[in-house]
């Protein structure tokens, strides 16, 4: 008995020190805990996990296996419901891809995704200027293979202009020693039915061709672009906090896979692991309104983990989801700070709305209060908030530059190189933890924890709940998704097109 009644107390004391409810989120607090050396930790995490894959964590790889490991390895799941959400993706394999000129062929040769499967033999005529006028394709193009050089405008739009003029096929030489994996878009971007099969060949090989060709060399041409489908299985990661009001849920996105050139730790290791760290950082609050964090796959085929997840919501599910937030290169070395033009204010775009623009306003606030200047960027469903808008859901975000050019006014507003691009390495193997600018990723990382802070706190003002909306064509779970270059990141976080 005496044993028993000194038992009592202690029981009694555990039960008066049982832990207090966590305090709600406040944006301040949360973004303090935002540290420059767990984003760089991440970082090096992530690199490492491409180094031992062969360089890259493109989706179907090891690489991007062990990413997803790797993110939800990172996820409190007492504070998260995780989930995987598998599907299939029909993919591209190239057998052969090759360019010969009168017998002899070319190296680091690729083809164009989006373009047609084919061979075709013709004579080689050069191009003048960079293709880009209907004026540089002269009837002599006509039954021709064109030799056109690479700059100042779309592939897609060089392949069109010689398809009209009736060529019977494209070779593009690259502007550049680096070399990289070109796509056209859809033809009927460019008011063609079809494109003609096409190739890339490099700034050496395209030179020593128009050399020729200039002095009056007569050229044949042969270019193979063959092809077929593979059927592979891919996930998303979804983790919704267990608190907050599930019937308004906050969701915020990031898409996990590189290119196959590289590791992708700025296009978008720099997205998925802002939000890794902000996701950490609010188990130590509370929410009024449930914040769902994304982790989209195959991004760079055409959004199509994102595109995947929003046409499977049921009608009641879309109805729960507040706002879509998308953060996608957060930390180009030479970068700006612009923000989703939501509103339609600086560029026309058939997605701006009232809810949107309030996102757009929501960071465009955070970037004047910590002193930082801020630019649109095109509104224009090239990135994983393109699915949201297409079911009803208002969606904005933050993005730091890919292969465009800095212009002078920029660099007045930023620092940094005017005439270089924000980011060197876009799409490349130099795109690793040394790529990142840590200061602009302090900054991207904190305003994903002030926008997550402000609404999951309260949506008082926003436009929901909201009419509802048709949404996007069903697919079967078991059909697989066909890649999308129209949608795809080589035009999607550049918002143009390679060119």
């Amino acid at each position: 008995m005496k044993v028993s009644t000194l038992i009592l107390p202690v029981m009694a004391s555990s039960v008066l020190v049982a832990a207090a409810p966590a305090p709600l989120v406040e944006s301040n607090k949360l973004r303090r805990t935002i540290l420059r050396s767990n984003l760089k930790a991440r970082a090096l995490e992530l690199n490492g996990i491409a180094m031992r894959n062969n360089g890259t964590r493109a989706w179907g790889t090891k690489g991007h296996w062990d990413t997803l490991d790797w993110i939800e390895s990172h996820i409190p799941k007492d504070y998260y419901n995780v989930e995987r959400q598998f599907f299939d993706i029909s993919r591209t394999v190239y057998d052969e891809v090759s360019v010969s000129i009168s017998g002899t062929f070319e190296t680091d040769v690729n083809g164009f995704t989006g373009g047609p499967n084919g061979t075709v033999t013709a004579p080689l005529v050069a191009v003048p200027n960079f293709g880009c006028e209907a004026g540089d394709y002269s009837a002599a193009v006509s039954g021709k293979i064109a030799l056109v050089h690479r700059g100042n405008c779309n592939f897609g739009l060089k392949n069109a202009l010689a398809t009209t003029a009736g060529a019977a096929g494209l070779i593009v030489w690259n502007n550049d020693v680096v070399g990289l994996q070109p796509t056209l878009g859809t033809p009927d971007a460019y008011n063609v039915t079809e494109f003609v099969v096409a190739a890339f060949i490099t700034k050496a090989g395209g030179e020593a061709l128009t050399t020729k060709l200039g002095n009056g060399a007569k050229l044949d041409a042969t270019i193979k672009s063959l092809f077929h489908y593979d059927v592979e299985t891919t996930a998303n990661i979804i983790a919704t906090t267990k608190n907050g009001n599930q019937n308004a849920i906050i969701t915020s996105g990031a898409h996990t896979d590189s290119v196959r050139a590289g590791p992708g730790i700025n296009d978008n290791g720099s997205g998925t692991i802002a939000q890794i760290e902000v996701a950490k950082a609010l188990t130590k609050f509370s929410v009024n309104n449930a914040i769902r964090f994304c982790w989209w796959s195959a991004e760079e085929d055409g959004l199509l983990g994102s595109e995947y997840y929003t046409s499977h919501l049921p009608e009641e599910e879309a109805a729960k989801i507040v706002m879509n937030l998308n953060f996608d290169m957060l930390a180009s070395p030479n970068y700006v700070y612009s923000i989703y033009d939501g509103d339609g204010s600086s560029f026309t775009s058939p997605f701006a709305s009232n809810g949107s623009g309030q996102i757009e306003q929501t960071f465009i606030e955070f970037f004047g209060k910590d002193g930082k200047a801020s630019v649109p960027t095109r509104f224009d469903g090239r990135s994983d908030y393109d699915g949201f808008l297409q079911v009803g859901i208002p969606a904005g975000g933050v993005f730091m530059g890919a292969e465009g050019i800095k212009t002078a006014e920029e660099a007045k507003l930023f620092g940094g190189q005017a005439g270089k691009s924000y980011d060197h390495c876009y799409h490349q193997a130099c795109d690793d933890e040394k790529n990142l600018d840590y200061g602009a990723f302090v900054t991207g990382a904190k305003s994903i924890a002030d926008a997550v802070a402000k609404y999951g706190t309260s949506i008082a003002g926003f436009p929901f709940p909201r009419p509802a909306a048709k949404l996007a064509k069903r697919r079967l779970r078991s059909e697989a998704m066909v890649p999308n270059p129209k949608k795809g990141k080589h035009g999607g976080c550049s918002q143009t097109q390679e060119s």
